[in-house]
């Protein structure tokens, strides 16, 4: 053979050795391996396409196989480029100390190779050697010609898992101002997020999107952004553009989000459905897509969606598994299942931070202490109105313990309140004060109706606030109705919670009332023109209570307000969305009588204890009254309820039912049927939404019904007043 003919084959080998890589790196195995095959048909011995047949095993799943070839390759050329790809088959097979062994000898058969020592950093951190790994990649990067993009990028992630997350965010920052790649700038976006640093991740987005306002990618992560912002239209709008250059499993999640809090269910289950069809098998979509059914108001359908997650194999993250049963727990509570909804509930502790306690604290388990100790019961994760209506068990746990109740500063002087007539005492601090040194255990706020194994609700008496509520007396003018139409716009379902101000223009006009705002005043605080403002923009609670108990009712949405004012025992009127908070579900309606049909005559009152209860309510010889008030007969009906409760005498109840009930009868045309009583708050009336419409049409049927049944309200009050 002359040298012409040699260097040919050489050449030839040499092309045949670079297609068979070429495949190999586009997915093409078979390619690969018909051009390495044919050079060891040539020469059995043949070191690189042993190699080359190696690396074609590896892709193809057969690490066992490649860890021959590769052996034989070594073997054949100790000091040849075949050690990492022995390395990453030995690493499969699970053989961690050889392949550390095999990618230390490729390292120094090529002391220069960066992939080489990328490899060898990846395979270090996965043998569980981080500091190799760590000298592995500085290495690579010092080494990489500028602006080593790939090497910088690797060990950026590298980085972000060790947890070192602001250097691996440097790194990438260092990366984009030498090659400002949207690919790199989505990454950085992304390490932003999650770094809760938003504000400089959308910065980042908006200067991809200043290069190509299209970028889908960029539009999807922004409105993502967006949303976490809380910025929920302006995401919802950006989002859509997203949609229009091709949905994504993210972009529809996001989207179905967004709208949901905008209150379009019907748009959050088609972006949902479309999200579940690209990613049927997503936990975390069809957690979402379950939400959207419960605030749609299909509980049950929610429950079962939560149970398929929660019974998943393999199952979903633990992050998601905590939520599904946090979610189920909740759709448990609205059913009225309370034990096994408050069990369920316990869940959001494994996604929400620690308090600082439980890292010195055993939880409390629900029994006694030994004496001299108390139990530190701490605000963690809910809202102040969740706070309010969850006080209730504070006094509940006192009568088998002593508390130490820690509160925002905002509640101090309103859980001062709580009353002191229980077993133990409860001493209220706040978070700023170091005050529990006396604490044996520590459980959260709304732990205690599980740890205290509660099934029911408790039997209510008013627990905050100075006194009890009074009607006002002795005073002349207006009524005076506190008002609270939004609360905190940072939740997330606040755009169907909230009612506009300007649905609100027809309480105005109703005559013989005085609307006092239960918001302090705030900069950017929009209410009616027709409410008045007396609290100061630095009310705490206390505050707010003193207010409530110069007033004769609250209308609110479902917020702080309402809680405050149900807990002192006011009359509250709250308007609630369809769907909605669990609480207010028809699980927890007291019973009202109905008043479809011809009301029956009432029954002749009994002989002793019904006659006794006669007298007691001094209320028969009104029954014929036709001016009677109707409030009073309503005030009257639930006296009734509760002698009904409290003795053996039920047919004074229907009597008396029955009675009110042709007397109201006379005002049909003013007054629209009873509003069902909540067990949480007897004093509250609810205003249900009766179907599921878009929050700029949801509320209006909703308002006309409150403005009818406020002007009867008003007219009664007046006429029993003698005004």
């Amino acid at each position: 053979m002359n040298a012409n003919s040699a260097g040919r084959q050489d050449m030839d080998r040499r092309g045949i050795l670079a297609r068979g890589h070429a495949a190999l790196r586009a997915g093409d195995i078979n390619t690969a391996r018909a051009c390495f095959a044919a050079l060891r048909a040539r020469h059995s011995d043949d070191p690189d396409a042993l190699h080359g047949l190696a690396c074609v095993a590896l892709a193809a799943g057969r690490p066992d196989l490649a860890i021959s070839l590769a052996g034989q390759a070594v073997r054949l050329s100790p000091q040849g480029p075949f050690h990492e790809v022995l390395a990453r088959a030995l690493l499969v097979q699970g053989h961690h100390m050889a392949a550390q062994a095999a990618i230390r000898a490729a390292c120094m058969c090529q002391p220069d190779d960066v992939p080489v020592l990328l490899a060898c950093a990846e395979i270090m951190e996965a043998t569980g050697d981080p500091w190799a790994a760590a000298e592995a990649y500085v290495r690579a990067v010092t080494i990489s010609p500028a602006p080593a993009v790939q090497a910088r990028r690797l060990h950026a992630r590298f980085l972000w898992r060790r947890g070192r997350r602001d250097a691996a965010i440097q790194q990438m920052r260092h990366m984009i101002r030498c090659v400002p790649d949207p690919v790199l700038m989505h990454e950085l976006a992304e390490m932003l997020l999650a770094h809760r640093l938003p504000e400089q991740a959308e910065a980042v987005v908006r200067a991809v999107m200043a290069h190509d306002p299209d970028d889908g990618v960029a539009l999807s992560l922004l409105g993502t952004l967006l949303f976490a912002r809380g910025r929920i239209r302006p995401a919802a709008a950006v989002l859509e553009r997203a949609m229009a250059h091709g949905p994504t499993v993210e972009t529809c999640s996001n989207l179905g989000l967004a709208r949901m809090a905008l209150g379009d269910m019907r748009g959050a289950g088609s972006a949902f459905a479309i999200a579940m069809r690209l990613r049927p098998d997503d936990a975390r979509i069809a957690l979402n897509h379950a939400t959207g059914l419960f605030e749609g108001g299909n509980v049950m359908q929610a429950a079962t969606v939560y149970e398929t997650i929660l019974a998943h194999d393999p199952p979903p993250d633990r992050d998601t598994l905590a939520r599904a049963r946090f979610n189920l727990g909740v759709a448990c509570l609205a059913q009225g299942k309370l034990r096994q909804g408050w069990k369920l509930w316990e869940s959001r502790l494994d996604f929400l931070p620690a308090h600082p306690s439980a890292s010195r604290l055993p939880r409390w388990d629900g029994h006694g202490l030994p004496a001299g100790w108390a139990l530190l019961v701490h605000v963690t994760g809910q809202g102040l109105g969740d706070a309010v209506h969850f006080l209730r068990y504070v006094t509940l746990a006192a009568r088998r313990v002593p508390v130490v109740l820690e509160v925002p500063a905002s509640l101090r002087r309103l859980a001062a309140t709580l009353g002191q007539g229980e077993t133990y005492p409860i001493k209220i601090i706040t978070h700023n004060t170091n005050d529990s040194a006396g604490s044996a255990a520590q459980c959260d706020l709304f732990s205690l109706p599980h740890l205290l194994g509660a099934d029911s609700v408790p039997p209510f008496r008013p627990y905050l606030g100075e006194s009890p509520w009074r009607q006002p007396s002795g005073r002349k003018g207006p009524l005076r109705v506190g008002l609270c139409h939004a609360g905190n716009a940072a939740y997330r379902f606040d755009a169907r919670r909230s009612i506009p101000v300007e649905d609100l223009s027809a309480l105005g006009e109703i005559a013989g009332i005085e609307f006092i705002s239960l918001r302090p005043q705030a900069v950017d605080m929009v209410d009616p023109p027709f409410v008045r403002h007396e609290l100061p923009s630095d009310a705490d609670l206390m505050d707010t209570a003193r207010l409530i108990a110069t007033l004769d009712l609250v209308i609110s949405v479902d917020t702080l307000s309402a809680h405050l004012a149900g807990a002192m025992g006011c009359p509250v009127w709250l308007l609630c969305r369809f769907g909605g908070d669990w609480r207010w579900s028809p699980a927890f309606d007291l019973p009202v009588p109905a008043m479809a049909g011809r009301l029956p005559e009432p029954d002749p009152l009994p002989s002793g204890n019904g006659k006794k209860l006669r007298e007691t309510s001094g209320f028969e010889a009104s029954l014929n009254d036709r001016e009677v008030s109707i409030e009073a007969l309503v005030r009257k009906l639930q006296e009734a309820s509760s002698f009904r409760e409290n003795t053996a005498s039920g047919n004074f109840y229907c009597f008396l039912s029955t009675s009110c009930f042709q007397i109201i009868s006379r005002h049909r045309n003013m007054l629209p049927p009873l509003r069902p009583a909540s067990q949480w708050y007897p004093n509250l009336r609810l205003f249900r939404q009766a179907s599921l419409l878009p929050p700029q049409q949801a509320w209006k049927p909703v308002m006309a019904d409150l403005c009818r049944t406020l002007r009867v309200w008003a007219a009664d009050w007046r006429r029993d007043a003698g005004t």
